[in-house]
């Protein structure tokens, strides 16, 4: 049944890309000068450390913390599909014994960061859905494995590529964010573009 498996899990997460463990993400501006406070003072409120530190908070510790979990799981299933695909066995047992595992850490840890303010609320939305789309895509797959159905498999790479299209989002918001309050916003490259890399040859 190894036709089935029609989506590259060689794809970056939430926060990282396949060669990196971790966001590069950087203050490129803490402090203004006493001129531009003043006149700032009378018309917009400034961006204070405080609005930084909250947006660099999200990302490199409570972002952080769900790709840990993220990583463990793509790193788990791509050690049992692509070029490392024996049977469909294994592959059942890999997923249900340590990728769902790991994955429903990722989720449970994306529900559970604490945020400030609205931008961040919406952020943080983003990533939910985007961890519990990817999570059905995983239940679809054990699913389609258990029954061999081709269908279901269908439906379980759908859900993962709706999971890369969120992902895309994600960083693309996080980027104008960080501009506006002047981070550095390095992110991972799209999982559109990964997608285009891989098609060639790492699809499953």
């Amino acid at each position: 049944m190894n036709t089935l498996f029609l989506v590259s899990f060689l794809v970056s997460s939430i926060v990282t890309s396949a060669n990196s463990s971790e966001m590069a993400l950087n203050r490129t501006s803490n402090e203004v000068t006493q001129n531009e406070e003043e006149t700032q003072s009378f018309s917009e409120p400034i961006n204070t450390e405080e609005q930084q530190d909250a947006v660099l908070q999200f990302i490199n510790v409570d972002v952080a913390a769900v790709s840990t979990y993220e990583v463990q799981a793509f790193e788990s299933l791509a050690s049992v599909s692509g070029a490392n695909y024996t049977d469909d066995e294994t592959m059942y047992l890999e997923l249900v014994e340590t990728t769902i595992p790991a994955y429903e850490k990722a989720v449970s840890q994306a529900k559970t960061i604490d945020v400030q303010g609205e931008e961040l609320v919406g952020m943080k939305k983003q990533i939910v859905k985007a961890t519990e789309t990817f999570y059905e895509g995983l239940i679809l797959q054990r699913q389609a494995l258990e029954q061999q159905d081709e269908n279901l498999m269908t439906q379980s790479n759908l859900k993962l590529e709706e999971y890369f299209q969120l992902v895309d989002a994600y960083h693309a918001e996080m980027e104008l964010l960080s501009k506006k309050y002047d981070i550095e916003y390095k992110d991972a490259p799209s999982n559109s573009e990964q997608l285009e890399q891989t098609d060639e040859g790492d699809f499953l």
